[in-house]
Parts: structure tokens; sequence; C-alpha cells
């Protein structure tokens, strides 16, 4: 009876296991700043706070609407120099160098030009 559990047990994660390898995930192609700034957005961990689509919670903002409404330099003074409970940046090296690509991402994002999920890199 135990082999026979054992047996259903290893069928079954074998077919997960499988499974998962044939569904690849979903990509989408875009230009290289986007696909940086996406790179930034993962990296340095703005989904932390501001979730993985960059639509925020119910403690931080949604990007996608913040976007609509500050100008890039807006965006840029907010990110490297911090807001409210948003801290700066500056320091930060990738963010610092990264910022406009990582502007063009989010607004991207916000515009509905760049779709949520992983991004293909471009060739």
């Amino acid at each position: 009876m135990d082999h026979k559990k054992t047996s259903i047990r290893t069928t079954a994660l074998a077919a997960l296991v499988l499974g998962a390898v044939a569904a690849p995930a979903f990509s989408a192609p875009v230009d290289q700043a986007t696909y940086n700034g996406f790179k930034i957005y993962k990296q340095q961990r703005c989904e932390t706070c501001h979730g993985a689509t960059g639509e925020g919670s119910a403690a931080f903002p949604n990007l996608l609407n913040s976007l609509k409404n500050l100008s890039k330099d807006q965006f840029k003074e907010v990110v490297l120099k911090g807001r409210n409970a948003m801290p700066p940046f500056e320091a930060n090296k990738k963010v610092a160098e990264g910022i406009d690509d990582l502007y063009t991402y989010i607004k991207g994002r916000s515009d509905g030009t760049v779709p949520a999920g992983e991004l293909e890199k471009p060739q």
C-alpha cells in the first residue's frame, strides 16, 4: 500500500514538473530602454512596495495612476529625493543611472503600451 502511495506521489510530482517546464511564462517584446527599466524595477525591489505590476496597494501608491499626473522631471525628483514614505534612491547607483529607463518602463505601463508580466530581452 505504501508503495502505491509513493508511486502515485512520484507520478503526480513528475506531471507537475513536466507541466511547469512545458508551459512557458508569458513575455512580451519591448525596446531596450523599457527592458532596462523593467530589470531595474525588479532587481532594485520597487515591487516590494508598488507591487509586481506597479499597481501599488492600500499602503503604497499605484505608479500607473501616478504617472498619469507626474512629469518625467517630477518622477525623477520623487524617486531620487524621496517623498513622504518613499525613501530617496539617489545613492543607489543602478537607480540613479537608470532613472530614464525606469521612467520609460513605468510610463509605458501607465499608458498601457507595456503589458504586465515578464518582458522579453530585445534582440
